[in-house]
């Protein structure tokens, strides 16, 4: 019904989307399946029954501007030194998962014949080290680029992480796993060991000053067009997006008065990012999605399970905290929100914060992993 050149119609259909799956996320039903799942979902329905078209410039120029802008934007808070100082025994745990999760990749990938298997499997890994922006990130660094395999891969994955999320929501339930590893936030008899919560101001939110919004855009678009230039110079385009990774983490690790002075940075790149799955879902082609993603939902799965069955073992002869290895293992496969929530709900106060900077630093690190993953398949 909408022509593939009129771009404002389309970006409009776009970004009420996202609108909608932003407001979702408020309500306790939009919670349990997120956001972005409803976005990816609803934009590949309307361009599924001809609202849409699947291709159209609007997308791409989503792609080539969203996601670049919003990569910095989401590495901001990434201050490697505080994740150092604070983290303790959870960030020896994340280290030993993001290995886990690299062999995990390795093992599905020789287990499955995908198409594209490098690409998928080095999007899922960066995914699942980091978070969405990794996969993003990752996918365009590496060139994956078709987008009825892109939506496949990003629906297996989703459910993958439902998966996952769910046996390890279950470890502590298990008497023999208790006392395989036991630990200070789990008592012999499997309840959970509440603690009294500690003062962390840096975490307080901000009220929003549309100043440092300004800012943290500001910075952003000029590292890209730092990496971009580079790039360039020295004839490597595809080392744009590691580029702006790079670039991102410099600022935040060597420049803090001035993210300290940014506001809304990580809220803005999410809208970014979520603007962008807009257009993924859009460009998909639902009858492709049904043929291919059962081996990619498999390849996942094998990698989810490696990952846990080997943290149980190495976490056993290394003598580490199940809780620790819990929030570490969360923080590594579902990212900083979601590491941050389950201790928060379970009462492990102690380990909220851990559970976000090693979060936090799976963003850091993930498309870089992701990157290596598919180089060695390739």
């Amino acid at each position: 019904m909408i022509a593939a050149d009129n771009s404002f119609a389309l970006a409009a259909v776009l970004l009420g989307i996202v609108a909608f799956g932003l407001w979702a996320e408020t309500r306790p039903w939009g919670r349990k399946v997120s956001g972005a799942f409803l976005i990816l979902v609803i934009s590949a329905l309307v361009a599924n029954l001809g609202l849409i078209p699947h291709e159209a410039p609007v997308y791409g120029s989503f792609a080539g501007i969203f996601v670049p802008l919003a990569i910095p934007l989401l590495l901001f808070q990434a201050d490697l030194a505080r994740v150092l100082r604070e983290t303790g025994p959870v960030l020896t745990a994340f280290g030993i998962c993001v290995v886990l999760t690299m062999i995990g990749a390795l093992v599905g990938a020789a287990l499955f014949d995908l198409d594209q298997e490098a690409k998928i499997a080095g999007a899922l890994t960066a995914s699942y080290i980091g978070g969405s922006v990794n996969f993003v990130a990752t996918a365009q660094a590496v060139e994956f680029t078709d987008q009825s395999l892109y939506l496949a891969t990003l629906a297996a994955d989703l459910v993958g992480a439902v998966v996952y999320l769910s046996l390890l929501m279950a470890m502590p339930a298990f008497a023999l796993l208790r006392r395989f590893m036991p630990s200070k936030y789990i008592s012999a008899s499997g309840e959970m060991i509440a603690e009294a919560p500690p003062a962390d101001a840096d975490d307080r939110e901000r009220p929003f000053e549309l100043a440092g919004a300004s800012l943290a855009i500001a910075v952003s678009v000029a590292i890209c067009a730092v990496a971009q230039g580079v790039a360039g110079l020295i004839g490597q385009p595809q080392l744009f997006i590691l580029l702006v990774t790079a670039g991102a983490l410099l600022v935040a690790n060597f420049a803090r008065p001035l993210v300290r002075r940014f506001n809304a940075e990580f809220a803005i790149g999410t809208w970014l990012m979520y603007a962008f799955f807009a257009a993924i879902g859009a460009g998909a082609d639902v009858a492709t999605v049904i043929a291919t993603a059962p081996a990619i939902l498999g390849f996942i799965l094998t990698l989810v399970f490696t990952h846990l069955i080997l943290l149980v073992i190495v976490g056993r002869l290394m003598k580490l905290d199940l809780a620790e290895v819990m929030v570490a293992s969360n923080a590594c496969i579902l990212g900083p929100a979601t590491a941050a929530a389950m201790p928060a709900g379970l009462g492990w106060r102690s380990l909220v914060t851990p559970g976000l900077l090693t979060g936090i630093l799976g963003y850091a690190i993930g498309t870089f992993c992701g990157v290596g993953i598919t180089g060695l398949l390739s």
